[in-house]
């Protein structure tokens, strides 16, 4: 097994872990609940639409696609200029395989809101994984131009693997390490900074921050893995042993656990 490549690398912003899954936005954790009673002079237009976009919201972070589209169905009755609607009904159909109507959702969210963080970071997503990684980089750099973004972390990283998808790691490099300058210690930005090391031959920093990797809480295996190719790499076979028996105990049934017979981190 090889060490797991950067297009495969992506994951979500606002990323929990290490995963080699496809990049994916992370949202507000709205739990799918009843309608909350509306106050008379709460209950305008807009607000129900708001409402209802946070419960589809919900459904699509559960993966209940079929009832997120139902609740932004009702929101767009409400109010169809509110722009985050858009932005959810663009994550849902990207998720679903509707690429068409994924676009045009996301196209007009930003009509209505353009200079909105969050449509713009999971626009510069939907490029990004849909073989466009080079137009996703300007939604990222417009995400973060937005001095109030809640989660500029999140747009660094994600701006890192999509330049190393697109071929260029300096950039990469550049944005990871912007990340963890945002957020000292981030186990994620310092996981691919840690990859993109490890490959550039760059192995006491690889090692160096390997540190942050490890301070997740449990450490994912594929950061497990880089951190023993990193140690064999520095033939110190006391801590590629270290890493080895976490990754068994840890994750016995691992893709990476299963690689470790071969032996081949390349």
């Amino acid at each position: 097994m090889r060490l797991v490549p950067f297009a495969a690398a992506l994951a979500v912003a606002l990323l929990a872990g290490c995963e080699s899954k496809p990049l994916r936005p992370e949202l507000p954790q709205q739990q799918p609940q009843q309608m909350p009673q509306i106050r008379q002079e709460e209950a305008t237009p807009r607000y129900k639409a708001e409402l209802r976009t946070e419960l589809g919201a919900g459904y699509f972070n559960r993966g209940q696609y079929d009832v997120a589209l139902e609740e932004l169905g009702e929101a767009i009755k409400f109010d169809p200029t509110y722009p985050q609607i858009y932005n959810i009904y663009g994550l849902v159909y990207a998720e679903l395989g509707d690429e068409k109507k994924a676009e045009e959702n996301f196209r007009r969210g930003l009509e209505l809101a353009p200079s909105d963080s969050e449509i713009h970071h999971n626009w510069g997503w939907y490029l990004c994984t849909h073989g466009r990684p080079r137009e996703s980089i300007a939604e990222f750099e417009a995400a973060l131009r937005n001095p109030l973004y809640r989660a500029p972390e999140s747009a660094l990283i994600n701006a890192g693997k999509c330049s190393a998808q697109a071929g260029d790691l300096a950039a990469a490099d550049q944005y990871f390490r912007r990340a963890l300058a945002l957020k000292p210690g981030n186990p994620v930005a310092a996981y691919n900074l840690a990859l993109l090391s490890y490959r550039g031959g760059r192995l006491d920093d690889a090692r160096a921050l390997m540190r942050f990797v490890m301070a997740q809480n449990p450490p994912s295996p594929e950061g497990l893995f880089l951190g023993m190719c990193i140690e064999r790499r520095l033939q110190d076979r006391q801590s590629e042993e270290s890493y080895i028996m976490q990754l068994k105990n840890r994750y016995p049934n691992s893709a990476e656990t299963r690689a470790i017979a071969a032996g081949a981190c390349e």
